[in-house]
């Protein structure tokens, strides 16, 4: 039988654990997670950790951006609570995402965007944006 692709949130932990020169066991110590249950997650056997202070914990440790993790983990990270109360930037967010997934990518970045590491949001929203980052 073949697997399929690693998940996403898999896939950065490994490479984030390899970069740090980290064992399993090693990393589930220091991240407080059991090594049985996380392997399963590696390998996409099981979900990533529900928990927003473990993601967080995770991503310190690994020196990966929290929020990416924790999306990538199938979360909303917790500064991102303007989207439920903002449509019109919930929206924003949506076409951009889903315009994204039709063409089988990730959100096109302009050249500001791509030098500072910010996504592409409408101008009109950037100072939002930059506040929920």
């Amino acid at each position: 039988m073949k697997a399929g692709p690693t998940p996403p949130f898999a896939s950065r932990v490994a490479l984030g654990m390899r970069s740090k020169g980290l064992t399993l066991r090693r990393f589930c110590r220091d991240a407080g997670v059991d090594p049985s249950f996380f392997s399963k997650v590696l390998s996409g056997k099981r979900s990533p950790p529900a928990e927003e202070a473990v993601l967080r914990r995770i991503a310190d440790l690994l020196g990966l951006d929290a929020a990416e993790l924790i999306v990538a983990a199938g979360r909303i990270p917790s500064e991102w609570r303007a989207l439920w109360k903002d449509r019109e930037l919930f929206l924003d967010v949506h076409r951009l995402a889903t315009r994204a997934m039709a063409r089988g990518e990730a959100p096109a970045r302009g050249v500001a965007e791509a030098a500072t590491g910010a996504p592409a949001l409408p101008p009109r929203r950037r100072e939002l944006s930059e506040e929920l980052l």
